[in-house]
């Protein structure tokens, strides 16, 4: 009996010192997210944030202006036509002016018969074409303007104002937000006896601010002023048709990650 009990004894003790070191094992196991995990293994490297701003103003340079040709009359063969003549004539005198002909497109055409209150036939048909012109500068934008205010055939439908520099722009903006990172990045150094190492940027893209000036309100400026000097102010009743070329500020920035390399 003694001998049987000591072995009970014995194995106990076994089974209980296996439990206890399967337990330890167990408590030293890691836990935790998988970024939580990688930070542990892999700590990062002593990092700084350097940003970088870059910002350029320009003019707007190019107008595309749409007019609107709109004849009426009592049949369609004739409202093509006079509308045709219009355009010719329109064509012939801003070629006059110095604007380039292939700066010059008809991009819609377009028909409709127009019905009286109780016929069922056509009193006349109306033809519209729109006519595209691209301008650089101010005294030709008023001279489309001043086509639409001599015919009423005519309509200054819209103006989309455009930079021809835009993409050199962009790229020069972008080069002063890097030259701006670059040049904090040598002054911590030197400052801090720092090494600094780009690891990786975050970039934010061009935007494009435009501040325009309506011609009403230059004209009104005009008035003003010389009313200030006894003039008389009857140019504040001319009608503006157009606004002026606008001014475009290119604005960007650049966030760039450095690792310190050297702490010494």
């Amino acid at each position: 009996m003694n001998k049987l009990l000591s072995l009970s004894l014995a194995a106990a003790a076994a089974v209980s010192l296996s439990s206890f070191s399967h337990s330890s094992l167990a408590q030293a196991q890691l836990s935790g997210t998988p970024d939580e995990l990688r930070e542990f293994l892999h700590p990062r490297p002593n990092t700084v944030n350097i940003n970088g701003e870059g910002e350029l103003t320009a003019y707007k340079d190019v107008a595309k202006i749409s007019l609107m040709v709109t004849s009426d009359e009592r049949s369609l063969s004739r409202a093509m036509e006079v509308n045709q003549a219009l355009r010719l004539e329109l064509i012939q005198e801003f070629v006059a002016a110095g604007i380039p002909q292939q700066d010059i497109n008809n991009s819609k055409f377009s028909s409709s018969p127009q019905f009286g209150l109780f016929g069922r036939n056509p009193n006349s048909f109306e033809v519209s074409a729109r006519m595209e012109i691209e301008i650089s500068s101010e005294a030709h934008l008023q001279l489309l303007a001043a086509a639409a205010d001599e015919h009423d055939e005519v309509e200054f439908e819209s103006t989309a104002f455009e930079h021809s520099e835009e993409d050199t722009f962009e790229d020069q903006v972008r080069e002063m937000a890097l030259q701006d990172v670059m040049a904090q990045k040598a002054y911590y150094e030197s400052s801090l006896g720092l090494e600094l190492k780009a690891i990786n940027f975050f970039y934010g893209g061009i935007r494009q601010m435009s501040r325009a000036m309506p011609m009403a309100a230059r004209s009104q400026e005009m008035a003003m002023d010389t009313n200030s000097r006894g003039v008389t102010t009857s140019s504040l009743s001319a009608p503006a048709v157009a606004p002026t070329f606008d001014e475009v500020e290119y604005q960007t920035s650049i966030n760039v990650v450095f690792e310190i390399v050297d702490e010494n």
